[in-house]
């Protein structure tokens, strides 16, 4: 009889640690930007998408005529635009069209890049990418080497591709460089007016930054 319980008491544990494993599920992929109806099931409602929200492997996004989805999966490095009508599962490493087929422009990313960008604030509570702890002192050639990739990207990117903006700024803020994000930030806002990126990152980042000095008194 006390074998009996005590197998229950160990599969018990067993169910209790995997759920505990799926409720802390890492994010696998981060949106980007956003165009027309594009929503995303929570707790089996659907929620607007919005740039920079984190998904989870398994998430729904669902896709209105011409809407368009662009978003990037940190730890492969793939970057995948998807345009409606239809619906996709977010995976490990890509994405999978499950409705509509829906169309898709894929391309990969240098792996540094993307895993810099991975740095960026989270929109919702998916993610944790705006916890960063203080640094005291940032060393000049980590700041120099993060401007110059900002600048080689810079270059060789579309005029409205964002991507070297995420990536330098998740760069300053992973360094700790809090003033210089305001600061640039202030910047993109003057070189690109009205983008929506952009804007939404002035968002994200004032608010974390905000948090981490609170945190940090």
């Amino acid at each position: 009889m006390k074998v009996v319980n005590i197998f229950r008491f160990l599969l018990a544990a067993l169910i209790a640690g995997l759920s505990s494993f799926a409720c802390a599920q890492a994010p696998s992929a981060m949106v980007l930007s956003v165009e027309g109806d594009v929503s995303v099931k929570v707790q089996g409602k659907p929620t607007k998408l919005e740039a920079f929200t984190r998904l989870l492997e398994g998430d729904r996004v669902e896709l209105g005529k011409t809407a368009k989805l662009n978003m990037i999966y940190t730890r492969s490095s793939r970057q995948e635009t998807w345009t409606g009508p239809g619906a996709i599962l977010a995976g490990n490493a890509e994405s999978t069209a499950v409705n509509a087929k829906p169309q898709l422009e894929a391309k990969q990313l240098p792996a540094k890049v993307a895993q810099m960008m991975a740095h960026t604030p989270a929109s919702d509570s998916t993610g944790k990418a705006g916890i960063v702890r203080l640094r005291a002192v940032t060393q000049p050639d980590e700041l120099s080497s993060l401007e110059k990739s900002y600048q080689e990207l810079r270059a060789t990117a579309d005029a409205n591709d964002r991507n070297p903006e995420v990536y330098f700024l998740a760069g300053l803020y992973k360094l700790g460089e809090y003033e210089r994000v305001t600061q640039q930030i202030s910047v993109f806002e003057q070189q690109y007016p009205g983008d929506a990126a952009i804007k939404v990152l002035a968002k994200l980042y004032t608010r974390s930054i905000n948090n981490v000095r609170q945190s940090s008194r």
